[in-house]
C-alpha cells in the first residue's frame, strides 16, 4: 500500500466504501445514454445531429454524451472540479465500458481533420483549482479520437454557476459574451477557420455554455463545431 493511500484512504463517492472512488455497486448505478437527441428538440437523433429544422448556422452541429448525470455521476464529477480531480478521473476512465464509449467512432468516420478544444475556465477558477476538468476528460477522449487537443477559446468573465440560474433565458444571459478567440491561437498550428472542432465539457443541460462558444468559434471562421461531454443533465 502506498503512503498516500495510508494518509488520504480512499472512500467510494457514492457509499463510503474503503479503498476506490466508485466500488462495484456504485459503478452499476451509472446510466448509460441509449439514445442520443438532438440538442435544441430534445428529440432522438442519431449520433446526437443537430436536426435540419433546428439548425442555425452559429449553432452546434451535433451533441454526444456518454452518461446520465444522476446523483452517483453527480459526486464523480463535483470531486473532479473542486477536490480529487486527476485522482478520481484515473480510477473513473479505467472502469469506462468500451461499449459505451464505442459511438465515439463516428466522429473518426464523419472526418479525419478534428480538433479537440476544452471548455476554457476563467483565470481565476483555474488558479483556484489549478487545472482545467475539461482538459482532464480530453486527454481522456483524446485516447480513443486520436485529434489534437486546441487552445483556441478563452473565457472572458467569470459567470455563476449554471446550477445556480433559474431558467433557461437566465443561462443564456448568464453565459452570453463569456467566450473569446485567443489571440494566441493566430500564430498557432491549430487556427480556427475552417476547422472542425469537437468542444468538451463534463456536463450540458441547457446547452447554453456550448452554445454560446460555438457562436464565437462559428463566427471566426470554424466550419463545423460538435459537443461531446461525460454527462447529460
Amino acid at each position: 500500500m502506498f503512503l498516500i493511500d495510508l494518509l488520504f484512504p480512499k472512500f467510494c463517492l457514492g457509499c463510503g466504501y474503503v479503498g476506490v472512488y466508485l466500488c462495484q455497486s456504485c459503478q452499476n448505478k451509472l446510466k448509460p445514454i441509449e439514445s442520443d437527441t438532438c440538442l435544441y428538440c430534445k428529440k432522438p437523433s442519431l449520433f446526437g445531429l443537430t436536426h435540419p429544422n433546428c439548425i442555425n448556422k452559429l449553432y452546434v452541429d451535433g451533441l454526444v454524451t456518454i452518461y446520465h448525470y444522476n446523483p452517483i455521476l453527480k459526486k464523480v464529477i463535483k470531486n473532479i472540479k473542486y477536490r480529487l480531480a486527476v485522482q478520481v478521473w484515473q480510477e473513473f476512465y479505467k472502469i469506462i465500458e468500451p461499449q459505451v464509449i464505442i459511438k465515439l467512432g463516428f466522429y473518426k468516420k464523419l472526418s479525419l481533420d478534428f480538433v479537440i478544444q476544452p471548455i476554457p475556465l476563467s483565470q481565476i477558477k483555474y488558479n483556484e483549482r489549478g487545472f482545467n476538468q475539461a482538459k482532464i476528460i480530453s486527454n481522456f477522449f483524446k485516447k480513443f479520437l486520436h485529434f489534437p487537443i486546441v487552445d483556441l477559446l478563452v473565457r472572458k468573465r467569470e459567470i455563476l454557476s449554471q446550477a445556480q440560474t433559474k431558467n433557461k433565458k437566465a443561462r443564456y444571459l448568464n453565459t452570453r459574451g463569456a467566450f473569446a478567440i485567443n489571440n494566441k491561437c493566430r500564430d498557432a498550428k491549430f487556427c480556427v477557420s475552417n476547422k472542425n472542432i469537437i468542444l468538451i465539457d463534463d456536463v450540458v443541460t441547457s446547452g447554453s455554455t456550448v452554445n454560446e462558444a460555438a457562436k464565437v468559434l462559428k463566427k471566426a471562421g470554424a466550419k463545423k463545431v460538435y459537443v461531446l461531454a461525460l454527462a447529460k443533465g
